[in-house]
């Protein structure tokens, strides 16, 4: 698993990112973040399905980006 600034510096860049690196970033879990940010209606986090096989959901850079700045502005990390 990516450092939190490695996945920052991929988001920067504004690749999408696996629910596990977005509850890194997020320090949350990973249940979490499927939970309570992909599956809510409407999802806080858009989110598409990974061509190939399996079902692996990749979530919206700008969203993960919204969320973790309101995640450091509550928490003062900002």
């Amino acid at each position: 698993m990516k450092t939190p600034e490695e996945l920052e510096a991929r988001l920067d860049e504004g690749a999408w990112l696996l629910p596990g690196e977005v509850a890194a970033l997020l320090d949350i879990d990973r249940t979490t973040v499927i939970r309570a940010y992909l599956k809510s209606s409407p999802p806080k986090i858009r989110y598409r399905l990974r061509a190939g096989s399996g079902r692996y959901r990749e979530c919206h850079p700008e969203d993960v980006r919204r969320e973790l700045d309101a995640r450091r502005r509550v928490h003062g990390d900002q």
